[in-house]
C-alpha cells in the first residue's frame, strides 16, 4: 500500500494512498471525512481493477490543518496538484457530498484533468437545494443543531439518530455497524474548527449557474431516499437536468451513505461507469 505525503504548491500536506492498477480513479470523501472510511469497502475491491487514489482532504485527518479560509476552490486544486505530484494526468473523479462539489469544481476549473465524473449524493450549491435551504450561507437549522447538540452529538445525530445517512430500516437492524461506522469516521475525521472551516466553504459554493458549461462524461449517483436535510435526491435532479449529457444512476433503498449500506451495488455502478469511460 502506497501511502506518503505529498507537500503541494497549495500550501498543504497531503496524505494520500494510491491502490492497484489500472485507470485511475480518485475519491474525494465528504464533509469532514478521511479516506479511512473508504479502507472497509472501496479500497478492496475496487483497487481489483482500477488505480485507486485516496487521501485526507486539507484540514482532515493526517494532512495539514490550515488556520485559515476554505474554499471548495482552492480544495480541488489540490486535488490537481495531487494528480500532478503521482505524475497523473488526467483521472476519473468521484466525489461524495461535498467531495462532488470539490469534484464539479475541478470538472469546471481543470476539465483537462478529469476524464469523468461521478457526482455522488451531491450538489452544486445553495440555487439547488430545496425550500428555505436555497439562500447562500450556512442554513439556520445547521447552526442550531451544532449549537444544542456539541461537535460530537452534531456527528452522532447525522450519522447514527437519524435518516440521513442509513435508512432508518438499516439502522435498526445493523445498530452495531452504525455505530462502528461512526467510531471509524471520527479516526480521521475533521476536529470542530476544521469542520467549520468546510461547512463554510460548503455553502458558500455557487456553481448551480455553470452547469451547463461542464465537458466531462458525468454520472449523477444519489439514494432515491437522499431527502432528508439538504435533500440531495433534489439536488441530483438540477445536476442531472442541467449536465449537458449527464448520466443519472438512484440506487433504490439508499440514503446518503450507500457507499456502506449498499458497497457492492455502489461499487459495481462505479466500475461500469469507468469501463464505459476509458
Amino acid at each position: 500500500m502506497p501511502a506518503d505525503t505529498a507537500r503541494l504548491p497549495t500550501g498543504v500536506d497531503l496524505y494520500y494512498e494510491v491502490h492497484g492498477q489500472g485507470e485511475p480513479l480518485v475519491l474525494i470523501p465528504s464533509t469532514g471525512f478521511g479516506c479511512n472510511v473508504w479502507q472497509r469497502y472501496q479500497v478492496p475491491e475496487l483497487s481489483k481493477q482500477l488505480r485507486l487514489i485516496v487521501f485526507d482532504p486539507r484540514g482532515c485527518g493526517r494532512s495539514s490543518k490550515p488556520k485559515r479560509v476554505y474554499t471548495i476552490e482552492q480544495m480541488a486544486y489540490d486535488v490537481v496538484e495531487l494528480l500532478r505530484h503521482l505524475g497523473i494526468e488526467q483521472a476519473h473523479v468521484l466525489g461524495h457530498s461535498m467531495g462532488g462539489r470539490i469534484a464539479l469544481s475541478m470538472a469546471l476549473d481543470v476539465p483537462a484533468a478529469v476524464k469523468s465524473l461521478i457526482l455522488a449524493a451531491s450538489g452544486s450549491g445553495a440555487a439547488a437545494r430545496p425550500g428555505s435551504d436555497c439562500v447562500p450561507g450556512v442554513p439556520f437549522w445547521m447552526i442550531d443543531e451544532l449549537a444544542s447538540l456539541g461537535f460530537e452529538g452534531n456527528l452522532r445525530r447525522e450519522y447514527v439518530d437519524s435518516t440521513s445517512f442509513f435508512t432508518a430500516d438499516f439502522a435498526a437492524s445493523h445498530r452495531e455497524f452504525v455505530e462502528d461506522f461512526f467510531t471509524m469516521a471520527l479516526e480521521q475525521h475533521a476536529a470542530q474548527p476544521e469542520y467549520i472551516r468546510m461547512v463554510l466553504a460548503r455553502h458558500s459554493f455557487e456553481a448551480t449557474h455553470r452547469l451547463g458549461d461542464v465537458t466531462v462524461p458525468t454520472l449523477v449517483l444519489v439514494g432515491d431516499e437522499d431527502v432528508v436535510g439538504s435533500g440531495h435526491s433534489a439536488q441530483s435532479d438540477v445536476l442531472r437536468s442541467r449536465i449537458p449529457g449527464a448520466a443519472f444512476k438512484s440506487l433504490p433503498g439508499q440514503s446518503h451513505g450507500f457507499f456502506w449500506q449498499a458497497p457492492d451495488l455502489t461499487n459495481t455502478a462505479i466500475l461500469e461507469w469507468v469501463a464505459a469511460h476509458r
